[in-house]
Parts: structure tokens; sequence; C-alpha cells
């Protein structure tokens, strides 16, 4: 089981043992409690949504993958603006939230949403050309592994984008402590610093991180050639 320390005011990815499965179900049970009302409560966030695709850059006949893609509002934005062309794939730990995304984007073709946990997707090596997620990072049971499935399954010079709020001043390393106290399903938030480390320990190359606005930011990283194999395709 993968660990990491959360007791230190600046953790340098350390060690404490997490249930990785209980958070998992934390997850699931929380996420589909909040199916129904998701897009609601959650609109304040879309502007920020819209610059993580803009940060994309998607070229002709994309293949992205969203990480925790929740009713699939993010992968719609994106799939418009691709103007038809390419595929694009959700996956979500929520049963529900899964649903509520399929029903939501019956009109359109070319996405395809499955229920799968982020440390283990189903698809094969080098399928995407862009992997991104947003507002779920924090809730990931294990990052390490997350990250390293992203690489897997990213093309060589394929892109990785990560909307999230961290944890790179005193006040935001308080909220996560009482985020983790209130919120089970919250394991932590990361400073730009832990982000560039853990990108490093998955075999990505961290090449850059954008404020959207304080204590708001996108970490960018970009898969190498070395050792990519070169078989395509997807397993599901």
């Amino acid at each position: 089981m993968r660990q990491e320390e959360l007791g230190r005011d600046e953790p340098e990815c350390g060690t404490v043992v997490r249930d990785e499965n209980k958070i998992a179900r934390q997850n699931e049970e929380l996420w589909d409690s909040r199916a129904e009302t998701y897009d609601t409560r959650f609109s304040f966030a879309r502007w920020t949504q819209r610059k993580l695709v803009s940060l994309l850059q998607l070229g002709d006949n994309p293949y992205v993958l969203d990480l925790a893609c929740g009713t699939g509002w993010v992968l719609r934005y994106a799939a418009n603006r691709a103007d038809g062309q390419g595929e694009f794939y959700g996956v979500d730990n929520s049963s529900k939230m899964i649903a509520r995304a399929r029903a939501k984007s019956q009109s359109c073709g070319n996405l395809h949403f499955y229920k799968s946990r982020v440390e283990a997707l189903p698809f094969d090596d080098n399928f995407f050309h862009a992997v991104m997620s947003s507002y779920a990072f924090h809730h990931f049971s294990n990052p390490e592994k997350a990250l390293r499935e992203a690489n897997r399954v990213l093309k060589p010079k394929g892109k990785l984008c990560i909307l999230d709020v961290t944890a790179n001043n005193p006040f935001m390393r308080l909220l996560d402590r009482f985020s983790r106290k209130v919120e089970p399903a919250h394991v932590r938030l990361y400073s730009t610093k832990e982000f560039q480390a853990l990108f490093e320990s998955a075999g990505l190359c961290h090449t850059t991180s954008k404020r959207i606005i304080p204590a708001i930011e996108v970490q960018i990283a970009e898969k190498s050639n070395r050792n990519a194999s070169q078989h395509e395709g997807v397993a599901l």
C-alpha cells in the first residue's frame, strides 16, 4: 500500500498508512449523494474549468480523458470546442455521477463514460493525447498510482492538466487539515512543489503551473518519449 505523511506544515511526500479502499468507498458514497444537485452546487467553478480546457490546446482529432469526470460537463465543453472531432472519455468512481453524465450526453456520439477508479484505468497504453482532472485530485486515495496510470495511458508528448486548490501558504494548509477532519473523503491538498515531486515520481515532466486565482492552479505535465510502448488502443 502506498503511504504518505500528512502531519507536517511542509510535507515532502512522506509516509502514513492510508486505507485506500475505505477512502474510495467514502468518495463513492459522497458523490453518489451529490450527483443530482452537483451541476447546480458547483456551477460557480465553470469558468475555471473552461480555462483548464483551453490549456489542453487540443489539436485535430484529439483523444481526451477526464479523471473523476462527475456529470461530464467539462468533457462536453471540451468536445464542443473540438467541433465534433476526436473521442472524449470520462471515468468516475460514483455510479450515479456516471449515470448522470451518460444521460446528459446522449446527443454526443463521441463522449464515453465508465465507472472506474483513477488508480486502475480501463485503457491501454499510449491512447490519449490529453488527460485532465478538475477539483478532484485532493480526493484521490493514492495520487502516485493515479499519476502513474495517467502517464501510462498518455501518448508520448501527451499533456496532463490538473486543476485544483493548492496548499502553498499556512492558511491553506490549515484549511486542508480542517477539511480532513470534517470530510473523510477529503484526502489532502498539495503545494505546487509537491505536485512537481509527485509528477516526477510518476515519470512525468512537470512543465509549468498556471495560477487561475490565488490558491487555485492548473498543474501541467508532459509524458516523455522514453520507454513509451508502441501499443495503442482501448480495452473496455
